[in-house]
């Protein structure tokens, strides 16, 4: 276990590097990711209060909040999964009208884009009415 953390540690940790050598050397902001923001404001927050200590996140926060928000989503990501598939299997009508759905708006492209999911209404509507 040990040897996994230390290993996610260290990979969050280059990539949070090589974020913050690209702020330093002016190129594009990227702070349209949770990490980009994160070290946005980190940084402004730290260059607005130069004198004070202990302001901003440390390195080893900033690696705890990247794991924290990783964990946590892929593991409601799971659950959501999870609650589907059961859903889908106690109510098979709905199932149908899902799939029917899914075929009609992306047929055999095999390639789901935004555009099409936000086109899926009995996909979302049936998975809000059964979940409530």
């Amino acid at each position: 276990m040990q040897e996994i953390d230390t290993k996610i540690r260290d990979m969050v940790r280059g990539i949070i590097n090589k974020r913050q050598n690209g702020m330093k050397k002016g190129e594009a902001s990227n702070n349209e990711d949770l990490l980009g923001i994160l070290l946005e404001s980190n940084a402004s927050q730290i260059e607005e209060h130069k004198n004070k200590k202990d302001v901003g996140m440390s390195i080893e926060e900033v690696i705890s909040e990247c794991r924290l928000f990783y964990f946590a989503g892929q593991e409601t990501t799971a659950v959501l999964l999870a609650w589907t598939m059961v859903l889908l299997g106690r109510y098979p009508e709905w199932q149908d009208r899902a799939r029917a759905e899914v075929l009609e708006v992306f047929g055999d492209n095999k390639k789901l884009d935004f555009d099409g999911l936000s086109r899926l209404r009995v996909v979302s509507k049936s998975f809000l009415s059964l979940y409530i």
